[in-house]
């Protein structure tokens, strides 16, 4: 079987994910692989763009779905639930990715952490952006638009920690679940 980055990423992905970042070593992938180190140096010259890798794509899923959602027209109030489905399916979809996003990220250079931080703060204003409008049409209380979206990203992104894909509740029961409350929380009630 021919080595290429893809085998080289979901190999460590992996073994990222059972023996974290820092206990896996360059070694451990290749004999994951069947091949020597040398040969996993052509396609990666360190380990920290095996993990920019990983780190970067989970964020240009996030990103790429976030485009799609402020792409349609649709009100507020739909825009969140779209926003809080599409959360939760970030994390349930990519999983194995989404962990070495949370946890691993601390490890890349300090140039390509940066760049991460800068977009995922990017990502957030944009939720805090339809928070916002929310708020100027009345529709939701005058809350702090972005310490709500810390509370909606919180409240979904961790069910990294306690999903089970073969347990009584799909994705979308999560999602709406999370929406009703985060929803009865913020929405203006109806004088």
């Amino acid at each position: 079987m021919q080595l290429g980055r893809e085998r080289i990423i979901e190999a460590a992905v992996e073994l990222f994910n059972k023996k974290g970042y820092m206990g896996t070593s360059v070694q451990d992938i290749a004999v994951k692989l069947g091949f020597t180190k040398a040969a996993l140096y052509y396609y990666f010259q360190r380990k920290e763009e095996i993990l920019w890798e990983i780190v970067d794509r989970s964020m240009c899923t996030a990103e790429r779905r976030m485009q799609e959602i402020a792409g349609q027209e649709m009100p507020v109030v739909e825009r969140i639930k779209q926003i809080i489905f599409n959360q939760i399916m970030n994390v349930k979809d990519d999983a194995p990715y989404m962990t070495i996003f949370f946890y691993d990220n601390i490890h890349l250079p300090p140039e390509k952490l940066k760049i991460i931080n800068s977009r995922r703060r990017n990502y957030e204003k944009s939720i805090a952006a339809v928070i916002q409008q929310g708020i100027e049409e009345g529709v939701l209380e005058p809350v702090d638009a972005l310490l709500t979206v810390y509370g909606i990203l919180g409240m979904c992104n961790w069910i990294i920690h306690w999903y089970d894909p073969s347990g009584p509740c799909k994705p979308e029961e999560i999602a709406e679940l999370n929406a009703r409350i985060i929803l009865r929380g913020i929405l203006k009630e109806k004088e």
